[in-house]
């Protein structure tokens, strides 16, 4: 799958056997989440039967992509009377430390970049949000629908910083906005602290002495609007992600990405750590990240 930094440029090209009727293409783009990030964008005719469309900056500075995780380009066309639909997927991440700081804490292997820095920095990301069991980019102005299942506290698949609105049934004749942060009468929801910053991976009611306990309806479900993720990367997984790369480059990681900690030279013998796919291979980086590795208890009342 192809891949963008956030807050840049993409530009998709679909190419047809000759042009359909009006040479009219339409883009809809769409977040993994299932919001619409844009809707009802013309493609441009580059030559025949090839169109183009570019997701760049918009007059407000903002850019289109403007979130992490995996967009859905839906191209829509005409041809002898006939629509048709053809989708281009690609992910939208949020890189963990840039070049220059790379650079500036190892100048020594400035030049030492065989592949370019990119190339690193994305399978540093990859150990890393394995080894953490989460990702930390950052998903602004979503939305994330999930089943109630008669929990006191809903835990959701990825943290929430902002909550805005909360609707149950979204879509059914039971719809119903029970939270709405512009809306003193609705503000009915509350996120779950967290330790290390305002995401938090739990949303539960507000106790009130009429209903104490209330619960997130069974076989309901629950549309939750807001800015899910991290809005920047935390400076321990900034630094994890230079020390990876550094062993990436000078490959001193060769044995330990394979949990090899002894060689025995004279009969050729090769021991391996029972524990090492715990582990990202470097025990400083590990150390680091162990603020920031998951062990999710989920709610089960």
């Amino acid at each position: 799958m192809d891949s963008v930094k956030i807050n840049n440029s993409k530009t998709l090209t679909l190419t047809l056997p000759s042009d359909p009727e009006s040479n009219a293409v339409q883009v809809n783009l769409y977040h993994e989440f299932g919001d619409i990030v844009s809707s009802n964008t013309a493609a441009t005719r580059s030559s025949s039967g090839v169109y183009t469309v570019t997701y760049g900056q918009e007059s407000s500075g903002i850019y289109t992509l403007n979130s992490s995780g995996v967009h859905k380009a839906v191209f829509n066309y005409t041809v002898s009377g006939t629509e048709y639909t053809q989708s281009q997927y690609f992910n939208v991440y949020t890189p963990y430390t840039t070049e220059a700081l790379f650079d500036a804490e190892f100048p020594e292997l400035a030049n030492s970049l065989v592949t370019s820095f990119d190339t690193y920095e994305s399978k540093a990301r990859n150990i890393i949000d394995t080894y953490c069991g989460q990702s930390f980019g950052y998903y602004d102005d979503k939305s994330i629908t999930i089943d109630g299942n008669n929990h006191n506290i809903l835990h959701l698949p990825v943290p929430i910083r902002s909550l805005r609105k909360v609707t149950v049934d979204p879509g059914e004749s039971t719809e119903e906005i029970i939270h709405n942060y512009s809306d003193n009468t609705l503000l009915n929801i509350e996120k779950v602290r967290s330790n290390l910053s305002d995401s938090t991976y739990f949303i539960r009611f507000k106790a009130d002495s009429e209903q104490p306990t209330r619960k997130f309806k069974e076989y309901s479900s629950y549309k939750i609007e807001g800015d899910f993720g991290w809005p920047y990367v935390p400076d321990n997984v900034d630094q994890a992600s230079r020390l990876l790369i550094a062993d990436l480059v000078t490959d001193d990681s060769a044995y330990r990405r394979h949990g090899i900690y002894s060689v025995d030279m004279d009969i050729i013998k090769y021991r391996t750590k029972d524990s090492f796919y715990e582990s990202t291979g470097n025990i400083e980086v590990d150390t680091l990240l162990m603020d920031y590795t998951m062990f999710i208890m989920d709610y089960v009342v």
